[in-house]
């Protein structure tokens, strides 16, 4: 059964949904339009916040075996 993300998981994933976005609008809004610059941060968040949950899921697997 999946746990709550921690309070501390769940602000590091929000802040990387919000500041690859943001990083990249700053930087480029003058070379590229908006709708490439959120296709391009989905691009980039999507493997990070994969990551994030396939740990998650680790974690809650090796527990579920310890005991």
């Amino acid at each position: 059964m999946r746990v709550k993300m921690s309070p501390r998981r769940a602000l590091f994933t929000a802040a990387v949904m919000t500041g690859i976005p943001t990083l990249l609008f700053a930087t480029c809004s003058d070379k590229f339009s908006v709708f490439g610059i959120l296709i391009a941060s989905a691009l980039i968040n999507w493997p990070v916040i994969r990551w994030l949950d396939d740990r998650q899921w680790y974690r809650e697997w090796i527990k579920e075996e310890s005991k």
